[in-house]
Formats: C-alpha cells, sequence, structure tokens
C-alpha cells in the first residue's frame, strides 16, 4: 500500500493543504515549527482515527481557522486497487469512509480489512520511525535491551503475537465451547430452547391441522346426515299426508272431471283475487308516484337554488391554478412590502450618504473613480504634498535668512553708531603717525532716523505671514526696505561730539581707539559682504516660493476643475477622495435599489398575472373593487364556498337520481300491473272489465256445484303428485316403515358425531394456549440471525487471530534466515564494517564485531545500538513487505548520525524504497541536496 496524494481539510496549522504526485522515497523538510510531525500524525490520524482527549493525548492538533477537522488520503497498490480513505472529525462519528475504485462508499470505525488488521499500535511499532524510539534506547534497562532488540529481530513477533492474542482472547469473550456466560454461548442456548419450543409448536400444529381438519369432516358429515335426517322427516310427513288424504283425493280426481265438462278455463281460478290485488297495488303505487313527484319537484327547486356550481364546473381548472399559486403570490405581496420598505430605508441612506459627503442631492450621483483617475488622483495628491513640504521648508529658509539678516543690520547699526567720521578717523591715523601733532575731532552727529526703514520692513514681513494673498509683495517691500536701510546707512556719515584724542590723551589711548576704529570699519566691510549674499539668497527664496504657489494654484485649479467635473464639493482632497471614493459607495447602494426595484417589478408582473386570472371571480361576484391583496385573501372563502355548494349540489343531485328512480320503479309496477290486468281480461277472453265481472259473477252461480271440489280442494290442491306417487297404500307404508328404521340410526350417528365434535374443540382450545407455530417460527428466525451475526463476529477474530500466527510461523520458518542475512547487512554497513554478524540465541542476541569479538547488546554504545536498532527494523519491514506493505514513516530519526552514516542510511533508504514507500520528515539540509528537486517537498 503506498500514499499517492495527501488532501488536509485542517489538521494543526495545516488547513487546506495538498501534497500531490507522492513518490515511493518522499522527504519533507522543513525547519522546527514547520509541521513535519503534524503531518506525519494526520497519516496516523485518517489511518486509525484522531487523537483522543479522553485517552490524554498531548496533542489533538484541532485546526484554529480550518472549518473542518480532517481530511483524505488516495491510497494505490491496496487489496481493493486504488482507494480513497476521508476522515472529517464531526462526520459519521469521526469514522472513515473508503471510496473504492468502482465509486462504491463505505464507513467503518477501522481500517483493518483494508490495512490487514493493523492498529495504530502495531503501526507505529514497526513501521513508524521516530526520535523518540531511539531515545527510548537510552532508557532502557541494560538487562531488557537485549531482549527488546531480539523481539524486534524475530520479525516483529511479540507485538503480532500480542495482537493475535487481543484477537483470540476477544473472541474468548465473545464463545467458549464449554462456556456457559460468554454472549454467543448464551444465544446459542436460547437459539437451541427456541428450537425445541419450535419443534414442539410444529408438532402440535400437526395435531392441530389434523384436528382442525377431523372437526372438519365431521361438521360436514354432521350437515350430510341432518340434511338425510331431514329429507326423510319430509318424505314420511309426505307419505302420512297421502295416506290420509289417500281417499279424498279419489274423490277430487272424480269431482274434477265432472267440473272440467264446463268450460270455464278463460277465467282464471284466483281472477278476482288478483284483480283486486292489482287494483289496490296500483292505488298503493299511484299514491307513492305523487308523494315521489312532489319530493322531486321540491329538490329540483332546491338544486336551482346553487347558481354557482355550473360556473364552478366550467372554472375548476382555472380555480385549481389559483389555489397552486396563491401562497406563492401572498409570498410575493410580502416580499413586495419588504421590498418597498428597503427600496424606502436605503434610497433615505442614499441621501443621508449624498449630505454626507457634500452631495448635492438634485443633481446626478458621481461615477465610482476610473483607474486613469485614481491615478491621476494620487498624482495630484503626491504633487500637493510635495508642494506642501517644499513650502514648509522655504518658510523655515526665508525665517532663517530674515532672521540672519536682522542679526546682521543689529550688528550694522551698532558698529556705525561705534564708527568715526572719515576725517575723524583721518586724524587718529596721522595722531598715531605724528604723536607730536594734535589736532581736534570733530563732534558726532546725532544718530539717522533710517532705522524706520528697518521697521517697516519687519512689519511688512510679518503681514506677508498673516495675509497669504499679500505674501509675495511684503515680502518683496519688506526686502527693499531692508536693503536701502542697509545702504543708506553705510553711507550716512556721522559726525561725534567728543574728541578722539583730547590734548590731554595720552598716545596710548590714541593708538587703541586707532586699533578700534579700524576693526570696526574692517567688521563693517565684512558685514556688508555677507549682507548682500543674504539679501541675493532671500531674493532667490522668495522667487522660488512664488513659483511653487504658482504651481500650487495651477494644481488648485486642475483640482477644483476635477471635482466640478465629477460634481463633489470643493472642500473634498484628493486623499478624502481616494480613500472614500464616494461614487462607488453610492453606486453600489443605488445598484442595490435598481435590483430592489427591478426584484419588485418581477413580483409585481407575477402578482398582476395572478390578479388578472381572478378577473372571472371578480366579474361572478362584483368583486371588482378588491385589491389583490384583498383577492388573494379572500381566495380560500371563495373557493371553499364554491367547492361546499358544489357539494352541496351534488348531494341534493344524488337525492333527485335516487328519486328518480324510485319513480322509475313505481312507473315500472304500474306498467306491469296494467299489463297483468290486461292479461287477467285476456285469458278471460273478455274485451272491457264489465266483460270481466259478468264472466266472473256466471262463474259463481256454480260454487253450490263447487262446494264439495273446493273443500277437497283445500286438501288436495297441490299435492297431486304427491297424491300420484305414494297412491300404492301398501308400498308407502313399507317405505314409511324403513324410512323410520333409516331415521333411528341417522340419529345415533348424529350423536357420535356431535360427542366427537366436542372432544376435538376441547382439544384445540388446549393446543392454542402454547403460542401460535407462525409466532414462533418469527421469534426463532430473529434468534438465528442475531445467532448469525455473533458467529460471524466471532469467527473473523478467530481468523484473524489465526491468519496472524500463520503468517508469523511461515515468517519464523521460512523469512528468518533471510531477515537475518538482511540484518547483518545493514548493520555492517552502517558500521562501516566494523561489525560483521549477529546471531540470535535462546538466552539473547550477540553482534560480532570484525575481529571476531562478540558483545551483547547492552555492551554496545548508544550510537551502535541505534544503529542495530535501526538494522533490525528495516530487515524486517523488507523481508514482510509482500505481506503487509505498509508505508513507512521517519520522523528525524537519524540526527545523531555522522554525516557519513546519513549518506549511507539514505542509502538503505532508496533501495528499501523499491519495496515499500518511505516518507521521510526531516529538517535535515543535506537531504534537499541529496534526492532529487520531485521528491523534496519544502515546508514553510
Amino acid at each position: 500500500m503506498k500514499i499517492r496524494k495527501i488532501e488536509i481539510y485542517g489538521y494543526g496549522k495545516w488547513v487546506n493543504r495538498t501534497f500531490d504526485d507522492v513518490q515511493d522515497l518522499q522527504v519533507f523538510h522543513g525547519k522546527n515549527e514547520a509541521g513535519k510531525s503534524t503531518l506525519s500524525s494526520f497519516i496516523n490520524s485518517i489511518l486509525f482515527g484522531f487523537p483522543n482527549a479522553r485517552k490524554k493525548d498531548q496533542n489533538l492538533y484541532v485546526p484554529k481557522q480550518a472549518q473542518a477537522y480532517g481530511g483524505r488520503l488516495f491510497l494505490a497498490d491496496t487489496r481493493f486497487g486504488d482507494v480513497i480513505v476521508e476522515r472529517v472529525k464531526d462526520r459519521n462519528k469521526g469514522q472513515a469512509v473508503v471510496t473504492l475504485a468502482d465509486g462504491v462508499q463505505q464507513t467503518t470505525k477501522n481500517l483493518g480489512r483494508f490495512l490487514l488488521g493493523m492498529d495504530r499500535e502495531t503501526f507505529e511499532s514497526l513501521y513508524t520511525f521516530k526520535i523518540d524510539s531511539l531515545l527510548s534506547l537510552k532508557k532502557t534497562q541494560k538487562e531488557d535491551l537485549n531482549h527488546y532488540l531480539l523481539s524486534i529481530g524475530t520479525s516483529g513477533s511479540e507485538r503480532l503475537l500480542q495482537l493475535a492474542k487481543e484477537y483470540r482472547d476477544e473472541a474468548a469473550k465473545r464463545f467458549k465451547p464449554t462456556g456457559s456466560v460468554p454472549p454467543l454461548n448464551k444465544k446459542i442456548q436460547a437459539a437451541e430452547k427456541l428450537q425445541r419450543k419450535l419443534q414442539q409448536a410444529k408438532a402440535k400444529n400437526a395435531t392441530y391441522e389434523t384436528s382442525l381438519l377431523h372437526l372438519s369432516d365431521s361438521q360436514k358429515q354432521q350437515a350430510e346426515l341432518l340434511a338425510r335426517q331431514q329429507e326423510l322427516e319430509q318424505e314420511q310427513t309426505a307419505i302420512a299426508e297421502s295416506l290420509r288424504l289417500a281417499d279424498s283425493y279419489q274423490e277430487w280426481k272424480r269431482l274434477n272431471k265432472e267440473i272440467t265438462a264446463v268450460d270455464y278455463s278463460e277465467v282464471p281460478e284466483d281472477a278476482r283475487y288478483q284483480w283486486q290485488s292489482q287494483q289496490e297495488k296500483m292505488a298503493t303505487s299511484i299514491q307513492a308516484q305523487t308523494q315521489l313527484q312532489e319530493k322531486l319537484a321540491q329538490m329540483q327547486k332546491q338544486l336551482g337554488e346553487f347558481v354557482h356550481v355550473e360556473w364552478y364546473k366550467e372554472h375548476q381548472s382555472d380555480f385549481a391554478a389559483l389555489q397552486h399559486s396563491v401562497a406563492k403570490t401572498q409570498a410575493d405581496l410580502n416580499k413586495i412590502t419588504y421590498l418597498e420598505n428597503e427600496v424606502s430605508n436605503n434610497k433615505a441612506d442614499l441621501a443621508k450618504q449624498k449630505m454626507a459627503f457634500g452631495l448635492n442631492l438634485a443633481l446626478p450621483t458621481p461615477e465610482p473613480l476610473k483607474e486613469e483617475e485614481r491615478v491621476r488622483l494620487q498624482r495630484l495628491a503626491q504633487d500637493f504634498k510635495q508642494i506642501e513640504e517644499q513650502l514648509l521648508r522655504l518658510d523655515h529658509n526665508i525665517g532663517f535668512h530674515e532672521d540672519q539678516l536682522e542679526t546682521l543690520q543689529k550688528e550694522e547699526t551698532r558698529l556705525q553708531n561705534e564708527k568715526l567720521a572719515d576725517d575723524a578717523y583721518a586724524a587718529l591715523q596721522s595722531d598715531v603717525q605724528q604723536p607730536s601733532q594734535r589736532r581736534p575731532t570733530p563732534a558726532v552727529t546725532k544718530k539717522s532716523p533710517l532705522g524706520l526703514l528697518f521697521v517697516a520692513a519687519a512689519v511688512f514681513l510679518v503681514l506677508s505671514f498673516v495675509l497669504a494673498d499679500f505674501r509675495v509683495i511684503a515680502w518683496a517691500l519688506s526686502a527693499v526696505l531692508a536693503v536701502g536701510g542697509a545702504i543708506l546707512t553705510r553711507r550716512k556719515q556721522q559726525t561725534r561730539t567728543k574728541d578722539v584724542a583730547s590734548p590731554e590723551g595720552s598716545p596710548e589711548n590714541t593708538m587703541e581707539q586707532f586699533l578700534k576704529q579700524a576693526a570696526v570699519r574692517e567688521r563693517i566691510s565684512a558685514i556688508t559682504r555677507e549682507l548682500e549674499e543674504l539679501q541675493d539668497k532671500f531674493l532667490e527664496l522668495l522667487n522660488d516660493r512664488e513659483e511653487l504657489e504658482e504651481r500650487g494654484k495651477m494644481l488648485k485649479t486642475e483640482w477644483e476643475i476635477f471635482l466640478q467635473q465629477k460634481g463633489y464639493p470643493a472642500r473634498m482632497t484628493a486623499p478624502e477622495l481616494l480613500q472614500l471614493d464616494p461614487g462607488a459607495v453610492l453606486a453600489e447602494k443605488s445598484t442595490l435599489i435598481i435590483k430592489q426595484e427591478a426584484e419588485m417589478d418581477d413580483l409585481s408582473l407575477a402578482v398582476d398575472k395572478w390578479n388578472e386570472q381572478t378577473a372571472f371571480i371578480r366579474s361572478r361576484f362584483h368583486f371588482e373593487h378588491l385589491t389583490v391583496t384583498e383577492m388573494a385573501a379572500r381566495f380560500p372563502e371563495i373557493l371553499n364556498a364554491v367547492v361546499l355548494e358544489e357539494s352541496m349540489a351534488a348531494n341534493v343531485q344524488d337525492k333527485i337520481n335516487e328519486l328518480k328512480q324510485e319513480l322509475e320503479l313505481i312507473q315500472r309496477d304500474l306498467a306491469e300491473s296494467h299489463r297483468q290486468r290486461q292479461q287477467l281480461l285476456d285469458q278471460a277472453n273478455a274485451k272491457t272489465e264489465a266483460e270481466f265481472y259478468q264472466l266472473l259473477a256466471l262463474k259463481e252461480k256454480q260454487e253450490q256445484n263447487l262446494k264439495r271440489k273446493e273443500f277437497l280442494d283445500e286438501q288436495v290442491n297441490g299435492r297431486e303428485q304427491l297424491l300420484d306417487r305414494y297412491g300404492d297404500a301398501k308400498k308407502s307404508t313399507g317405505l314409511y316403515e324403513k324410512n323410520e328404521l333409516e331415521m333411528q340410526q341417522l340419529k345415533a350417528e348424529l350423536s357420535r358425531l356431535q360427542r366427537t365434535e366436542v372432544e376435538l374443540k376441547h382439544q384445540l382450545e388446549q393446543l392454542e394456549e402454547g403460542g401460535t407455530y407462525s409466532a414462533l417460527l418469527q421469534e426463532f428466525a430473529l434468534a438465528e440471525t442475531e445467532l448469525r451475526d455473533l458467529a460471524v463476529e466471532w469467527a473473523g477474530l478467530v481468523t484473524a487471530g489465526e491468519w496472524i500466527e500463520r503468517a508469523l510461523r511461515y515468517g519464523k520458518e521460512d523469512r528468518l534466515p533471510l531477515m537475518l542475512d538482511d540484518t547483518i547487512t545493514f548493520f555492517s554497513r552502517l558500521t562501516e564494517g566494523a561489525y560483521t554478524g549477529i546471531a540470535f540465541q535462546k538466552n539473547g542476541m550477540k553482534v560480532q564485531r570484525k575481529d571476531g569479538t562478540t558483545f551483547f547488546p547492552n555492551e554496545l554504545s548508544q550510537g551502535t545500538v541505534e544503529q542495530l536498532y535501526i538494522a533490525l527494523r528495516l530487515a524486517f519491514v523488507k523481508n514482510t513487505a509482500d505481506i503487509v506493505s505498509m508505508p513507512i514513516l521517519i520522523d528525524d530519526g537519524f540526527v545523531n548520525f555522522d554525516e557519513d552514516r546519513k549518506n549511507i542510511m539514505f542509502t538503505l533508504l532508496e533501495e528499501l524504497s523499491e519495496d515499500v514507500q518511505v516518507l521521510f520528515f526531516t529538517f535535515d539540509d543535506a537531504c534537499v541536496q541529496r534526492f532529487s528537486q520531485k521528491q523534496v517537498y519544502m515546508l514553510k
């Protein structure tokens, strides 16, 4: 069995992830927390069931985001070909759903049928390699290590034998040959008891059926005997009657011959009686006919009061169609009302949104921004932002230069105040050069009011920041005033009132004043140069700001034109428009309103169509004033009314038909009475009723002659055949005696049969007390089915245990040598030839080093024990692949191996993957270089 595809719905960190085209040797590479162990656990969970919180599993791997907890495995090379195994936590109680190659699906709690009886514990102990398995070797006691490795080397028999024992123990819980407590033993005992009861019932059933047959035969014989007895009694009565009337009968025959001499054949014997009887019958029939005709007239009048019946029959199909669609029409009306409210609310919301966006309600809604418009807006927003940032920088530079200008101007003013006039400075210079000569220094003139020019420049500079529209003009005026003030100050000659060198001054003071004035003059020259440079830079910055403001105005004009074209208010900025896009928001709401109005129109069309179909009802009942809602509400009432009227009319019509049938019968009786009266006239050869009565009167005249005959007629009439049959008195007497004897015998036989009938009925009552045979038979069939199910379950467990033991015997007898050879080969390769032999002995396992020295496993190093463990496990998997072909799951099982042994291990895995599938989960980067790109799944 091989896994070809892994599809995860949700498991731990994996959500909606698929791994396609899984190879025979597939490496899943990833760092810590990449989901390697989660993927390995997912495969285990799909095959053997999800982790259970009640079993205190450390990690349940319940997904945090996925809707489904589980997934699918696509398996190949199973006993049933290619199958799909799906397991989802909340479906089918967590059971696996197996889809076979033909599409048939089966639900099973475990996959033992498909995995050859293997459970989770066996799979994890034999086919799963984890670092935990190697680490557990360190915890194994030395005295137990030899036995542990020996059990692995003997084909994993310890776990498989334990599994076989579990199957046998489970089977023994269900049935023991000499037991009575196991459920299968109890079921067998119950079935046997029920079978015996059924056999008894079957025997009773045969007796019951026989008794029923005997009872039926007895009753049949009694009926036959009673019929014969009745026949004999009738014959005896006839014989006795004939013997009693023998003389009268002879006299009657004689009188009859005499009477027939006169022909009265045309007049029936009971002609008068027949005539009177027909007359009475006709009178009764006429009276009944009159009553029925009156009832019929009343019923027809009542039927005429049902005025809607014929109309309803004509439109019955129309009523059926309306009844079929009236519920939908009412639902449509409710939906229309709901949609009207929704449209009204949405329109109000749309108006509120337009007002919130500052849009004019009377104007059309702006269209959503197109891609090129978005690009344009982004460009405008970026340009606005750049201009704003550049203006801030320029304002900062302008302010900085203004501060510098003001500082330099103040310093220049101070130095100008300290500076002497040129003639005074020349006098100082002369005194320094010719100390003996002294001249008076001219007085210093008062300070010029040109400082007012600098104050005005400062005022204009402040106004530039207050009045944005006059900012450029204010800056230009302030700059001009500042420059003019500086030049005038520099060129203005000032005089001082004090003498540079008084006659009493010393030469040292004169030299000091001269040097100070020289430094002042030099500093004034430097400041003048700096002022000129700053003024040029200041004017350049003002020009740049003016250009930026012009560009900003152009962008603002472009933006205002765009807003005007789109219909947006002037207060909206480009970033707001980009972020909000009111056109898209309003378009979405408008689209919803249009959709709802279209749906309302469709529903209104359907409702109008239904309303049009009710036109025949409105016209009939004058309901033209009703709305469609009222009509839909009253339709069931109208339908019930016409259906009730139609039912009542049908009932009245049925009564009318019954009356007509009765009237027809009476009319037929009257016709029959007329026919029989006419027949009497015809028989008497009378044409009229008077002639008929005349014939009767003539016949009555002969009553005197017929008195005797009439007297004898009362005795003989109707007994002619009887009297003729038993006319011989002697024979009739002998027959009478014979019949008496037979009747006595019949009474005796009837008495016996009646006693037999009583006995049979009593016997049947006793047989019926134990229950019917059919009920016991059904109970036994149910018990037999339950017994068969338990037997099949018990046989499956016994067969599974027997199969595992046979497989182990087969493996031990025929495969152990091959397995031992492969173990030695694998162990030798992993130890790079350091160990060359392994021997299984009764007292344990020994390994042989290449120098001939033998060791018990507990005498080996940890690394060598790990290599021995892996060699044993790989040898077992390889040599049982044709019996149990399961994929191997290796979760970083070789992290303690050095590079050489890792490469040897990778080579062994490649060789092993030719027989079984190997799924290798690792963080080792060497695998990425070692295996092909198709064999490596990179997990992140």
